[in-house]
């Protein structure tokens, strides 16, 4: 083999390398951007219904900072009857609950209690065929041995302006059957624009409407 074509063979040789190189290269910035626009589409639908990047649920209201912690279930059984119940009267039944426990920091400028703000700034609604029914605030009839009295004991106690305290609230009474939804309240006369929230609550079926739902089927 000549010189010349020894010198041409392996400038084409190079010229093919160094083409192989910037092609990975670009692939591997393509591939970068993907990621990057898939992450940044991925934040943008967490934080269209109030979740944050660890997941968790938060929210900034006009009297407080919430980030929901966990949401739970409660059922309360109804007391015994000291009359006996007249004929063709239906006894009452259990009380189904949500529960909800959050982070609260008091961004007010007056001590707030953290239920105070949470019912100021949000609301706990069913959805229904004709509309949505907002439920009430029953935290005070949970029970003394209820796993987490303290976290609803804290919810009604107030704390100052920049403090921060674990506590937990609980609305009712709830239809399983129906959606529940946390949402956040409209204040036509905040001084700023806050991001809204809609969280629909995981509920499960109570033990009342599996009973009945088997009796329909059996009937």
């Amino acid at each position: 083999m000549s010189l010349r074509k020894y010198l041409l063979a392996g400038g084409l040789s190079s010229a093919l390398l160094l083409g192989a190189c910037s092609g990975d290269s670009g692939s591997e910035e393509t591939s970068s951007e993907e990621e990057t626009a898939t992450e940044e589409e991925s934040t943008e639908e967490e934080s269209a219904d109030g979740s944050t990047e660890s997941g968790a649920v938060a929210f900034s209201g006009e009297y407080g900072e919430y980030e929901m912690t966990e949401f739970g279930q409660h059922t309360i059984e109804p007391e015994p009857a000291e009359e006996e119940t007249e004929e063709g009267a239906e006894e009452p039944g259990p009380t189904e609950l949500v529960t909800i426990e959050f982070e609260f920091t008091n961004n007010s400028d007056v001590a707030t209690s953290p239920q105070e703000a949470f019912g100021l700034d949000l609301a706990v609604r069913q959805i229904t065929e004709g509309g949505e029914t907002t439920l009430e605030n029953l935290t005070m009839d949970l029970p003394e041995d209820f796993e987490k009295s303290d976290e609803a004991a804290a919810s009604s106690e107030r704390i100052d302006s920049g403090e921060t305290v674990t506590a937990l609230v609980a609305y009712g009474p709830v239809d399983t059957e129906l959606e529940t939804v946390l949402q956040s309240r409209e204040n036509p006369m905040a001084e700023e624009e806050v991001e809204p929230l809609d969280y629909t609550i995981e509920m499960s079926e109570s033990e009342t409407t599996e009973e009945e739902t088997t009796e329909d089927s059996e009937e």
